[in-house]
Parts: structure tokens; C-alpha cells; sequence
């Protein structure tokens, strides 16, 4: 309940910070231009509200109507925000200059005008859903029956009040034309109780590889109930690793697959405290360990615990512009490859997205990581 009213106090005063930009569009019309604004938050904020409760019914045509017009309408409203927040930056340097001060009149409405443009493309973006990201990890002295392992990632793919089962049929299809050794899926795979999408999820049955097909909690999974969700997924055929692994082979090589539950877990559910040193105790040699951890902010443990690459998501990249320039103030590795000491880390900007159905210039993705030799190209 605290958590709750803590974000409600936020939203509001983001909501008032809103409603005054807003009225600056429309200088005759203050107070009908901040009652509008009020009334466009508190709608996606209700509606996520009796989302979150149960008490909407989740097959209506006026329930999936109200959901989208909430993605969009939040969408909106968090571009204009941060592009508001850049407006007032750029005000305060123009205004220092008589040219300036009259360019700086213009910001509002250009503020306006651009995130109703970009919140659109955005919005084209994420209905089209992913494209494959094909990402060459090079691995000095990598065995020689691992170099060419195809490693398939989905992450966050939020299925829940407008990603359904169509949407997850297609992102079933995209991944199996890619004929994986293995396919790793990080969490945040859905926003909804089993009982609610079942049905929706139920295309991810489908997904087989060689190696097999695993899968780590995120943190959206513990806001509606965890435990449900892993039965389910070990339901549909996945390896849920809850801090433990599988050791497979290929080419003469042993492979060591790890998987942690989000570092929220353990305030859900005991024993869900991710750990990554025991997610790689194995007795005997292996020639590359491979883990899968939703956050990408546990590197420093999984670099200690001997790991050689980490794929995470989380992070969605920021989501769309202009929140991707400022998610690398909360993560150190926000989107693609990098390297943490001797170990690498890919974090997936995300197979769907949550909340605004907004994907501009941070597209979705469907990653196809392969292991290469040192002398490979990151792409």
C-alpha cells in the first residue's frame, strides 16, 4: 500500500508539471487545458489500477479498447513529459539571448507537436512487432564444438492487456525460422495471472530447440504470483533455472546453462534471492558457462561466480525516445554487448514492451547470439 501511494504521489506531481506545459499551448484556455491533461493521466492510471485488480473482464471489446487507448494515451503523455523537461533545459540557456528568448517562445508548442509525431511512429513500431538482431559474440579460446552455438533470446515480452496470442504466435514463428541450438528466454514474460493468459501464452509451447529451452523469472512475473507462473513455463516445456543449471553438449563440448530469479524474488517468494555462484556450481570441467539473469545490474557476481557470458534485458533500452538517452543513468549496461571484466554481457532491449505501446528508434528484438573465435565481429 505504501509502494502504491508513493508512485500515486509521483504521478501527481508529474501530472501538475504536465497540466501547466499544457496550458501553455493554450493560453486562453489554462484551466481546460490542465483539467485535460489531468484527466488523460488519471485515465491510464485508473485503468492500470483495475487492471492490477481484477475488475475488468479480460476478453471484452470495450475492455481491450479501454487498454489501448491507455497504452497510447500514456505514451503520449511520456514523451511530452521529457520532452517538456528538454524544452525547459533548452529555455533556460536560449533565454540568455534576446534571439533566443524568442526561439525559446516556440518550445512549448514544438514540444507538443513532436511528441504526438514521435509517440505515433512509436506506436507503428511496437504493433509491428520484433525484428531479429543478429549479435557475433567473439569468445577467446572458445571450445571448437561450441563456435557456431546459435543462441535464440526473448526477453520481456509482456504478454498481457495488448501483446495476445496473436502477437505471441508471430514472435513463435520468427524465432523457429531461425533454427536455434537453444533458446533463452529473461523474464518478464508476461503482466497478467496464469488464469488470465493462458491461452495467450499457450503458442509458446511450440518453441524446441536442440539444447533445449530456458527460463528465468523477471520481475513483472512476481506481480502475479511466481510460483504460478514457473509451473506454467516447466508447462510448456521450458527449463526454469531457479538459481541452478543444466550442463549440455555439443561437438565433444560441455556447456554449463545457468539461470537466477530477479533480485526482486526474494521479497515474494523464500529462496527466490538470486545467486549466481550457486547457479554455476557444477561438479566436473565445462568449457563455457552461460547465464541467464533478467537484470543486467548482477554482472559484478556472475563475473566472481566464473560466468563467460550473461544475456540479460530488463532495461528495454529505454523503451523509445527520448527515455533511451537517459537509461544509462540507471543501468551501466543498458542495451547490446559489453564487456565486464573477463566475462560479456548482452542485455536485449526487449521482445515487446510494457506499458505505452511505444517503441520509436529502440525497436523490439528477437536476438540470435552466436559464439564465435576471438577473431569474430561483434554485430
Amino acid at each position: 500500500m505504501r509502494r502504491l501511494a508513493a508512485v500515486l504521489g509521483v504521478v501527481s506531481l508529474l501530472a501538475l508539471y504536465t497540466g501547466e506545459k499544457v496550458a501553455d499551448l493554450f493560453p486562453a484556455h489554462p484551466l481546460a487545458a490542465m483539467t485535460g491533461a489531468f484527466t488523460l493521466v488519471a485515465f491510464f492510471v485508473s485503468w492500470q489500477i483495475a487492471y492490477r485488480r481484477g475488475a475488468l473482464p479480460e476478453e471484452s471489446g470495450w475492455t481491450r479498447a479501454l487498454a489501448w487507448t491507455a497504452s497510447v494515451a500514456m505514451g503520449v503523455w511520456a514523451t511530452f513529459l521529457l520532452l517538456a523537461l528538454g524544452a525547459n533545459f533548452a529555455d533556460l540557456l536560449l533565454t540568455a539571448s534576446t534571439r533566443g528568448a524568442v526561439l525559446a517562445q516556440a518550445l512549448p508548442a514544438a514540444a507538443g507537436a513532436a511528441s504526438l509525431f514521435i509517440a505515433g511512429l512509436g506506436f507503428g513500431q511496437a504493433v509491428k512487432g520484433p525484428r531479429v538482431k543478429k549479435v557475433d559474440v567473439a569468445v577467446r579460446g572458445l571450445a571448437p564444438g561450441l563456435r557456431g552455438l546459435r543462441i535464440a533470446q526473448l526477453s520481456d515480452l509482456h504478454v498481457g492487456p495488448t501483446i495476445r496470442s496473436r502477437d505471441v504466435e508471430r514472435v513463435v514463428e520468427q524465432t523457429l525460422a531461425l533454427e536455434p541450438d537453444m533458446i533463452a528466454i529473461t523474464g518478464d514474460l508476461v503482466d497478467g495471472t496464469v488464469s488470465r493468459l493462458s491461452r495467450h501464452v499457450a503458442p509458446l509451447a511450440r518453441l524446441k530447440a536442440p539444447l533445449g529451452v530456458y527460463y528465468v523469472t523477471g520481475n513483472h512475473e512476481y506481480y502475479w504470483d511466481a510460483g504460478a507462473w514457473v509451473e506454467k513455463a516447466r508447462g510448456l516445456g521450458f527449463t526454469a533455472l531457479l538459481n541452478d543449471n543444466r550442463v549440455v553438449s555439443r561437438g565433444g563440448a560441455r556447456l554449463l546453462v545457468g539461470g537466477t530469479p530477479d533480485e526482486s524474488g526474494g521479497t515474494f517468494l523464500a529462496g527466490h534471492e538470486p545467486n549466481a555462484a550457486k547457479a554455476a556450481a557444477v561438479n566436473g570441467h565445462v568449457d563455457f558457462r552461460l547465464l541467464l539473469a533478467h537484470r543486467p545490474d548482477g554482472v559484478a557476481a556472475a563475473e566472481r561466480a566464473g560466468f563467460d557470458l550473461q544475456l540479460s534485458g530488463h532495461t528495454h533500452g529505454g523503451q523509445f525516445f527520448p527515455a533511451s538517452l537517459l537509461i544509462g543513468l540507471f543501468h551501466r549496461y543498458p542495451r547490446g554487448l559489453a564487456r565486464h571484466g573477463r566475462m560479456q554481457v548482452y542485455v536485449s532491449p526487449g521482445t515487446g514492451y510494457w506499458g505505452p505501446a511505444h517503441r520509436f528508434a529502440v525497436p523490439s528484438e528477437i536476438t540470435l547470439l552466436t559464439l564465435g573465435g576471438e577473431s569474430e565481429k561483434t554485430g
